[in-house]
């Protein structure tokens, strides 16, 4: 069941869409004592989660922004198999810094060649599709941190979006690029 879930985040496309997640995290869930009674789809909390606000604001609703989310609650349970675990010095100067750094324009081959190989890819391999590329630590307790990634049109690779590290709206670092901003505001012009 970890096999699937863990191939199923990363390229949800693949193995069923994104329905498939909750499924799967489900039955896994239930082959674990859960006493806290946490929910895989929380509705009463979701206006006040990070990842939903920027999802708000992305061109199109993006199936490897949900697939991150999915993976970073696996994460906090142990259940997301982490391609790379940063040490902790090395994560920490990654969220120290990450939001700042992403005030630029950047692009997928600049996060890799700032940040190094990521803990789990979300979405297409091709460098030039949109992806969430997520960093973390061996520790549990730090929550996966993440770069959301639009195509790459005109660039050599895929476009940085927004950069988000953390789990609720008031202890989150997030940011966007000014790429990522001036997506954000054609949005909200078309809905408006």
């Amino acid at each position: 069941m970890l096999d699937e879930f863990n191939a199923a985040v990363r390229r949800p496309d693949a193995h069923g869409g994104l329905a498939r997640l909750p499924l799967v995290l489900d039955a896994l869930a239930q082959d674990e004592d859960r006493p806290d009674g946490a929910r895989w789809i929380v509705d009463d909390n979701a206006r006040l989660d990070t990842a939903a606000l920027l999802r708000y604001f992305f061109p199109q609703p993006e199936i490897h922004v949900v697939a991150a989310e999915y993976g970073a609650a696996a994460h906090k349970r142990g259940w997301l198999r982490l391609d790379r675990a940063l040490r902790t010095d090395e994560y920490m100067s990654l969220v120290e810094t990450a939001e700042g750094w992403a005030e630029t324009d950047r692009t997928l081959d600049n996060v890799l060649h700032e940040y190094g190989r990521p803990s789990a890819v979300f979405g297409d391999q091709d460098p030039r599709s949109a992806k969430t590329l997520g960093y973390a630590s061996g520790d549990r307790t730090s929550p996966l941190a993440v770069f959301h990634f639009g195509e790459a049109g005109d660039a050599p690779s895929a476009r940085l979006l927004a950069f988000r590290s953390g789990d609720d709206m008031f202890g989150a670092n997030m940011g966007f690029t000014p790429f990522g901003d001036a997506l954000a505001d054609e949005r909200e012009r078309r809905q408006h």
